[in-house]
């Protein structure tokens, strides 16, 4: 089974004005007096992104959050468009990103979820009706962690993504432990088991990620269940650099983190480029890892012989 992999597009949309307070202006600064909108060219790199992807015939897509910019409803409504090819013909998972509850009043409206809920909600692949079997799809609050079943390879979904001033996360009472109970659950089954979540585990360098007001306020509970009980695979976004790193469970094992930067960047550096990761897999676990990443003077897709395992 070859899973695709991308994150954090950044979607930026024209908002009212009334949207613009708050800690929208904040977003807005960041991304006109510093420049961020610069680096990131979602209309014109996503679709790009998916027409190379396709080539390579994945078998399940996974999207780790930070769809919008600014959680505005033209921003979702855009990336629901642009991720069609893919949700409208693979089976698909999508989590929040920390900016996709950007604000109070999308985090109530739920507009998250009345976009990608059908996505969201967990259940086991219907290959008849070419949807998951959860029922109805979330249009409110989800129950997270979700878990999805493909084959031989089961998906934990999590958020610990909330509205708030600062970019850090944290997770709801208990979902860790859920989370956790999910993946014993899959591994006894003889399942590969493939952990979501927006927010990294490690950095780079391989050490816990602690970065104030941007990373996850548990990650010491949080990798402490990781490694009682391990996933084949952890997925995240949020840092927009493409590494890949392992974190060392309790049985001895090495969990293979990826972080897939951003799918949507226009930078010149190969780690902060848009990429998105395949991944083939099977009930053992993950065989070979291919990122291609944005590259070259058409600025088409290449290999990232960097975080690519040898053919």
């Amino acid at each position: 089974m070859r899973l695709l992999h991308m994150t954090d597009v950044h979607f930026l949309g024209p908002s009212s004005l009334r949207g613009k307070l708050g800690k929208r202006t904040l977003g807005l600064a960041n991304l006109w007096i510093r420049g961020r909108r610069h680096y990131f060219d979602a209309a014109a790199v996503v679709p790009a992104a998916i027409e190379d992807a396709r080539t390579f015939s994945p078998d399940l897509f996974c999207m780790t959050g930070d769809v919008t910019a600014l959680s505005s409803p033209a921003e979702f409504a855009e990336a629901r468009a642009a991720f069609g090819p893919l949700l409208d013909t693979l089976p698909s998972v999508v989590i929040p990103g920390n900016h996709d509850v950007y604000t109070t009043g999308a985090h109530r409206a739920a507009r998250m979820e009345k976009t990608f809920g059908a996505f969201m909600s967990g259940g086991d692949w219907d290959g008849s009706a070419g949807s998951w079997t959860a029922t109805p799809p979330s249009v409110g609050p989800v129950d997270w962690p979700t878990r999805f079943r493909f084959g031989d390879v089961d998906v934990i979904a999590t958020n610990p993504c909330r509205p708030g001033l600062r970019a850090s996360g944290r997770f709801d009472a208990g979902a860790i432990a859920r989370a956790e109970a999910l993946v014993a659950e899959s591994r006894a089954a003889g399942q590969a088991v493939v952990y979501m979540l927006h927010y990294p585990v490690l950095e780079p360098d391989g050490t816990v990620y602690r970065d104030p007001g941007h990373s996850l306020d548990d990650i010491d509970e949080l990798v402490a269940s990781l490694k009682r009980q391990p996933p084949h695979l952890i997925l995240h976004g949020h840092k927009h650099t493409a590494f890949r790193q392992t974190l060392a469970a309790d049985d001895g094992t090495d969990v293979v983190i990826l972080g897939c930067g951003t799918t949507s960047a226009v930078s010149p550096l190969p780690e902060r480029a848009a990429g998105y990761y395949l991944i083939d897999l099977d009930a053992n676990g993950v065989n070979r890892i291919h990122r291609r990443r944005r590259g070259g003077e058409t600025g088409g897709f290449v290999d990232d012989e960097r975080l690519s395992d040898p053919v």
